[in-house]
């Protein structure tokens, strides 16, 4: 059913676009693209990049950051018909879609997330169809997606028949596999067994045992030994919280380095960019997820055009998100894949010495909150066990341990099975139709992930002017630049105070604060049980 509704549609799209016949659907040449990208760049393949390249089933990639891991991977994928490459984050995935158009070209090139529309209508003014809506349902020949967007497919969401058809022809490629939390593993372990890809391809410098139990039947492909062997780092763990450092990351900062300073929530992330901008140094910047989507794209763009001098406070949006390299890290404790992340912004490369990489590891109640205690004692006392240089591979050993400890967990396998037998209850009860969110028993399983906070855009007070101003002018679409996400329990349990409803522009406005440089500022904290959320 789902594919010749599939066929049907396609026929009935291209028709409409005045495409003449199907060849724009399928990639062609992929292997010599990506080599000829390779070349341009300069770039000598290594060991690993030339294994994977003849693989032709299922792999595994193991590889550090900063190594050409994304090369090798579309060098596996080679002459597919269709690429189908799925990340953890919608920054991760806007990174990347810009990243392959150079290699396979603009029009050959989607993206599907929740604000891929409004990307592809500010790109292409026409917002012609063959961009909008090939790609939303991942027909282009070389898609970049979040994994929500796969799963979703999975879940019976809207054209579910293309993304499940279309992918199951695909070479998919799932990066930063370690980022997911064990129920959205769930739901893809489940997929996966009911339509598994043409060609699957797992990826993670860590890339920890228990996933590739999970979910790699293909092999294995390491990278060679001596990148593993690189010591890009200097540890110095202390028993402290991160505020005792602040005098330490200006001396750093005004020695010349670029200091980059990540902490686990947005209030504590906005005090110390306010403590830096008080003590007078000015050259202090901030990133988190509560800027307008226009002010962090506008962040991050610059985020590594930052001079010497540069002290860049952020939350854990910078783990996955962004391609930097600082001079020096000054991090709170977190779990060990994302303390792994956060070291990887700083001598990226490993072309310098060790950099300095000091780790705090008194955490509050919001990093408790964000965490939970059990997963930050553990990685304090495997961090403790680490030598003062610690090799990349031994990095690796530490973070897979950690792992595996709590893939053992009966939390975390119930976790994984809740996720298979969600996906395969909504699968048995809808058969071949398309989920109705009317009904309350499927609309509360329509969902791929449940840790964190589910979040709703708000419009920050400050910008009713210019709201209003699009609308006047037809470009509603361009709200989405104005927009805030917030947790959804502040709107709802703090609506007459801080926020309340827009008719006419129908969205939610915010009276708290918000400045380009702090962002939106959070509710009394008091008052706000969890407030500190990234």
């Amino acid at each position: 059913f789902a594919a010749v509704k599939t066929v049907l549609h396609l026929a009935d799209w291209l028709a409409s676009a005045g495409k003449l016949d199907a060849d724009f659907l399928f990639l062609k040449n992929g292997k010599n693209q990506i080599q000829n990208h390779m070349c341009e760049k300069g770039y000598k393949l290594r060991d690993f990049q030339e294994e994977i390249q003849g693989t032709k089933g299922n792999v595994n990639l193991r590889a550090p950051t900063g190594v050409g891991k994304t090369e090798a991977l579309l060098a596996w994928a080679g002459n597919a018909e269709r690429i189908l490459y799925l990340l953890p984050t919608q920054a991760t995935v806007n990174a990347m879609w810009l990243r392959l158009r150079e290699i396979y070209g603009e029009d050959a090139v989607g993206i599907a997330h929740g604000r891929a529309s409004y990307l592809l209508r500010k790109e292409y003014e026409d917002e012609a169809l063959d961009h909008r809506l090939f790609a939303s349902v991942f027909a282009k020949p070389v898609v970049v997606a979040t994994l929500d967007q796969y799963l979703i497919g999975h879940l019976h969401g809207r054209h579910w028949e293309e993304r499940v058809t279309l992918s199951r022809h695909s070479a998919v490629i799932l990066d930063e596999i370690h980022s997911y939390e064990p129920y959205t593993l769930g739901l893809l372990v489940e997929a996966l067994e009911r339509d598994s890809p043409r060609r699957l391809a797992l990826a993670s410098a860590t890339l920890p045992d228990a996933i590739v139990n999970l979910l790699g039947k293909g092999t294995l492909i390491e990278a060679e030994e001596d990148l593993w062997s690189r010591k890009r780092h200097k540890l110095q763990i202390e028993d402290a919280p991160i505020e005792e450092a602040l005098g330490g990351i200006v001396a750093s900062a005004q020695n010349g380095q670029r200091v980059l300073v990540i902490v686990n929530t947005v209030p504590k992330a906005q005090a110390l960019c306010k403590e830096f901008l008080q003590r007078g140094h000015s050259n202090t910047y901030l990133l988190h997820s509560r800027f307008t989507f226009r002010d962090r794209q506008h962040k991050e763009a610059l985020v590594d055009e930052h001079g010497p001098g540069t002290i860049l406070v952020a939350t854990q949006v910078v783990e996955v998100s962004l391609d930097i390299s600082y001079d020096t890290l000054f991090t709170e404790l977190a779990p060990l894949d994302a303390l792994v992340q956060r070291m990887g912004r700083v001598n990226r490369a490993g072309k310098k010495p060790p950099v300095p990489v000091r780790i705090f590891l008194k955490w509050d109640k919001g990093s408790e909150w964000v965490y939970g205690p059990e997963i930050l004692g553990l990685s304090a006392s495997l961090l403790r066990g680490l030598p003062p240089e610690p090799t990349d591979g031994e990095l690796r050993a530490v973070t897979n341990l950690l792992y595996n400890k709590v893939a053992e967990q009966e939390g975390y396998l119930r976790e994984i099975q809740e996720g298979s037998e969600t996906l395969a209850y909504v699968q048995e009860v809808l058969g071949c139709y398309t989920m109705d969110l009317r009904e309350d028993d499927l609309r509360e399983r329509f969902v791929t992930r449940h840790r964190g906070v589910v979040s709703v855009d708000v419009l920050p007070e400050v910008y009713l002017g210019e709201a209003h101003r699009m609308v006047e002018r037809g470009e509603k679409w361009r709200l989405v630049e104005l927009m805030v996400p917030v947790p959804v329990y502040w709107v709802f349990g703090y609506l007459k105070e801080w926020f309340y409803s827009s008719e006419d522009l129908g969205v939610y406005v915010t009276s708290l604060p918000y400045s380009r440089e702090l962002g939106l500022e959070p509710p009394d904290k008091e008052c706000a049980p969890g407030y500190g959320f990234v």
